[in-house]
């Protein structure tokens, strides 16, 4: 299948050139930092006439090493072969490493460069570093001259040390770090979780003309963003494909929280139309978001939700009953552990009755004490009986209907 995947990729690819296939980068950098690179470097690729097709390892299965890898994508028909690695050189460069194996013709041309950049990803781009390691490595003029203005460099350090570093609302970095921006005015933010708590700060800072350092103490934070529908009482569900099977996280109003930045959440008001939301929760502050939902007007639509809503419902039923056997099991256990001890009552009373005895009141009312026991014994084992069957009965029935 992957084989069949990667031909199809190919030949959808632009009509008057085959594609270039390009691997993810190898990096030892954060994943963030590193998802920008590469897209960014895709976009270059494109602009220089290529056309850059990503793909994964997974499609060279079979191969042990590259030169496996690159022999693949040439029987494919790729133009060539793309990989990169990003290396980071110390707290404020990082080390580029790019190449393309040529793959067309009876040879595999290579073409490696190789260079070390500063760490700020943005303005690294900006200063057309990269464009002209692209033009050594595809053989392509890409000199492209910076003419806007330059970036101010800002440092953050926080305490605690190694909370993730937001620009705007982005996370970039874990701290302490540097990075670019071109405005006049930044927010900067940091978090850091530990267990279930979550420590935070922010400050809006003005930029200088060279490097602004910023220092954050952190305190705990009870950010949230509280979501309110009109009209009220929307269901609230994971950002996920909406079905019978989707999780209820609750009904508006709805207090989304989580880390700082954005999550998506997904609402569902029968009548109207299921709107799949971006909730933006700050570092520190509570805010409000209001969402007016879209009341629906195809009937075809309307018979789906229908559907749906009475799918949850008997999923809701089910889960109630799952929750509420609890208590018949807990009170029927805990009977016949107490039916045991009235059997053990009236096992140390028949010893008693084993004893000699001349007769007389005392041993009449001790034969009475031993019925009774072993009747209230009798009673609590057949109640708790009765409350644990029930119990598997609710089970049975409310996983029945909950999945």
């Amino acid at each position: 299948m992957k084989k069949i995947f990667l031909f199809l990729t190919i030949a959808l690819g632009v009509a008057n050139a085959a594609p270039l296939l390009m691997l993810p980068l190898e990096t030892d950098v954060d994943s963030s930092l590193s998802a920008l690179w590469e897209n960014s470097i895709a976009q270059i690729l494109k602009e220089a006439a290529f056309d850059p097709v990503k793909i994964e390892q997974g499609y060279f299965a079979e191969c042990e090493n590259i030169e496996c890898a690159v022999s693949a994508a040439r029987a494919a028909g790729a133009q060539g072969l793309f990989r990169g690695r990003l290396r980071a050189e110390g707290k404020d460069s990082i080390g580029i490493r790019l190449r393309i194996d040529w793959l067309a013709g009876n040879s595999n041309p290579q073409a490696d460069i190789q260079g070390t950049v500063p760490l700020a990803w943005d303005e690294t781009l900006k200063s057309g570093i990269i464009l002209k390691l692209l033009s050594g490595v595809t053989g392509k003029h890409a000199d492209v001259e910076y003419t806007g203005k330059r970036s101010t460099v800002i440092s953050v350090e926080t305490n605690p040390e190694h909370a993730v570093v937001m620009l705007n609302d982005i996370a970039v970095c874990q701290s302490p770090c540097s990075f670019s921006d071109s405005g006049t005015m930044a927010q900067i933010a940091a978090y850091w979780q530990t267990n279930d708590n979550l420590w935070a700060a922010k400050r809006l800072v003005k930029l200088s003309d060279d490097t602004t350092k910023v220092f954050l103490e952190l305190k705990r934070s009870y950010a949230e963003t509280e979501i309110r529908t009109n009209p009220g009482n929307a269901l609230v569900f994971s950002p996920g494909i909406l079905d019978a099977s989707s999780k209820l996280l609750g009904k508006t109003p709805y207090k989304a929280q989580g880390l700082p930045g954005e999550t998506q959440i997904r609402l569902f008001h029968k009548g109207y139309i299921d709107t799949l939301l971006n909730v933006k929760i700050d570092a520190l502050d509570k805010q409000i978001q209001f969402v007016q939902l879209t009341p629906i007007a195809d009937p075809q639509k309307i018979s789906d939700q229908n559907l749906i809503a009475k799918s949850q419902t008997k999923r809701n039923i089910g889960f109630s009953l799952l929750g509420g056997s609890v208590g018949p099991l807990a009170g029927g256990i805990l009977l016949c552990v107490l039916a045991q001890d009235d059997y053990q009552k009236a096992r140390d009373i028949k010893k008693e009755l084993q004893q000699p005895y001349i007769g007389g009141e005392n041993f009449k009312a001790k034969i009475n004490e031993n019925h009774k026991a072993v009747d209230d014994g009798n009673l609590k084992t057949g109640i708790g009986a009765g409350l644990i069957g029930l119990s598997l009965l609710l089970a049975g029935i409310g996983f029945s209907m909950s999945f």
